[in-house]
């Protein structure tokens, strides 16, 4: 049998099963997608309360399941774990070939499996392969392997699942058709390449720019308050030019889960091949230096407004990684915290998105609250919270982002 005139078919009129292994924002956002256009959807989660939750909502052809396997009625097998970094920055593959490994145990005939985890060039190919092979089915005749890198942005108003280009590619022109088939069936534009690899690295790239041209801004900022010149400025002076430039701008440090993370997928891979890659180097080194940077300044400020003191104690506004978003993995702020603690000043914080967070609580914004506090650190700028009425109680403020560009007071400091 062609499994694969099956699978066509069934992708053609909506009727393929859809499973989603890994239901975070990711994997939420291309259910939802999916489910919109028709396909009935099964997300996988570990967390049996999430599957209930989700359950219990009861919409029409959106499910989910800890048990992997459910998915064995599925026809497309998207997997969309995290694949994080190591403490020593190299990838850490784990979740995504425990994922696989489980994968392989339930895998049937005439299934497309679907890698939207960021990984290596080479990994869909190398890693990916061998284990679903496991499963006994061979594939591009049992089962069809393909690659396409998520590119969901939390917190982007503009650009969705529905209208952010999805890169694909498969490890047979049977797997790229049948992949680009499912997703323009829900994505108004889908752009088809070559090879497993060149999709692989194209994700590699669009996030290693960003964190190149993210630590030069990081880098420059010294160089600008040396000339007493605003950085900020500058960039949207550059800004005006209508070719050529795209602006990036300095801050706190970089965070999510893509941008401080997959160009460590890029170097440990280009170092196994022998190659250097200086300059994406050179951005890692200078990333992590910046919460040190901030740290350095509330103490400069510190000193400066506070005199000496045995203790200090200071607010955190922020720790998420991104405005209005509740994920702070990579958040630099939680850096920022920790070495403030090395420095023996106290720490809290305030975050409308995390209520708690590991044994501390977000406290309140009110006049008494910050009025016992020596500083404030301006990190992640949430557009809920109230800049006016923290401005005008006269704390000294590190706005770390230039979210107060608006307002000219001694009592801020930009970083």
């Amino acid at each position: 049998m062609d499994y694969s005139k099956v699978l066509f078919e069934k992708i053609r009129r909506r009727r393929a099963r859809v499973g989603i292994i890994g239901i975070g924002y990711v994997g939420d956002a291309l259910g939802k997608g999916a489910r919109g256009a028709g396909f009935d959807v099964l997300g996988l989660t570990r967390d049996p309360e999430k599957a209930k939750r989700i359950n219990s909502d009861k919409s029409f052809g959106y499910s989910a399941t800890s048990n992997i396997e459910d998915l064995k009625r599925c026809d497309i097998v998207c997997i969309c774990v995290p694949t994080p970094i190591k403490n020593d920055k190299t990838p850490d593959l784990d979740p995504l070939v425990s994922s696989l490994a489980k994968t392989s145990k339930i895998l049937t005939p005439a299934t497309l499996v679907i890698i939207e985890s960021t990984v290596a060039a080479g990994t869909t190919r190398n890693i990916v392969l061998p284990i679903l092979k496991m499963s006994g089915l061979s594939e591009e005749k049992d089962f069809y392997l393909s690659f396409s890198p998520e590119r969901v942005d939390p917190g982007n108003l503009n650009y969705g699942i529905n209208n952010t280009p999805k890169v694909v590619s498969g490890l047979s022109i049977t797997s790229k058709n049948l992949t680009h088939l499912f997703y323009s069936s829900f994505i108004e534009s889908v752009v088809s390449v070559s090879s497993l690899e060149t999709a692989e690295m194209s994700k590699l790239l669009e996030n290693a720019y960003r964190f190149i041209n993210i630590s030069f801004m990081n880098e420059l900022l010294d160089y600008a308050n040396s000339l007493g010149v605003n950085l900020w400025e500058v960039i949207e002076a550059a800004s005006s030019k209508p070719f050529g430039f795209m602006p990036h701008y300095p801050g706190p440090g970089i965070g999510g889960h893509c941008i401080p993370v997959d160009p460590y997928y890029l170097l440990d891979d280009a170092k196994k091949r022998g190659i250097e890659l200086g300059i994406l180097e050179r951005a890692g080194f200078v990333n992590d230096l910046q919460p040190r940077k901030v740290v350095e300044k509330t103490i400069e400020v510190l000193k400066k407004t506070n005199g000496v003191k045995n203790s200090h104690s200071a607010l955190l506004v922020g720790i998420s990684y991104k405005e209005d978003t509740p994920d702070n993995r990579e958040s630099p702020s939680l850096i920022i915290w920790s070495l403030l603690k090395e420095n023996k000043i106290k720490v809290d914080y305030h975050d409308p998105y995390f209520p708690a967070y590991n044994g501390a609580r977000s406290i309140d914004l009110s006049s008494p609250t910050i009025n016992k506090k020596d500083i404030i650190v301006l990190t992640t700028p949430h557009s809920t919270i109230d800049y006016e009425r923290i401005i005008s109680l006269g704390k000294p403020i590190i706005d770390t982002k230039n979210a107060l560009k608006n307002y000219s007071y001694p009592h801020i400091y930009r970083i």
